[in-house]
């Protein structure tokens, strides 16, 4: 009985997790794309500085498609440039396809 408990306790955990909004997943593609980019160069913002303005993304089945609209700030110069990538559903894994 207790078993059971737990179980349908468990089950009803996982089947009321909400879907985020558009919105939200859009902020979460751009913070991990944003993170992604500062590894890059060892979170030393001295040297550029990127902003991600904007993603259109389609969902896969285990990752996002996704394109990126980022401004990159460097020396006093700055360009804006479009990026491609593949952001695992977890957010834990960045692939630049272009």
């Amino acid at each position: 009985m207790k078993n059971t408990i737990i179980c349908l306790a468990l089950m009803l955990s996982f089947a009321c997790q909400q879907k985020p909004t558009p919105a939200d997943l859009e902020n979460r593609l751009k913070k991990t794309m944003s993170a992604f980019l500062y590894k890059s160069i060892n979170n030393d913002s001295s040297k550029v500085k990127f902003e991600v303005n904007q993603v259109i993304y389609f969902e896969d089945k285990e990752f996002y498609e996704c394109e990126f609209n980022v401004k990159m700030l460097r020396d006093g110069h700055d360009t804006t440039n479009g990026m491609k990538a593949r952001i695992a559903k977890d957010f834990s894994k960045v692939v630049r396809t272009s």
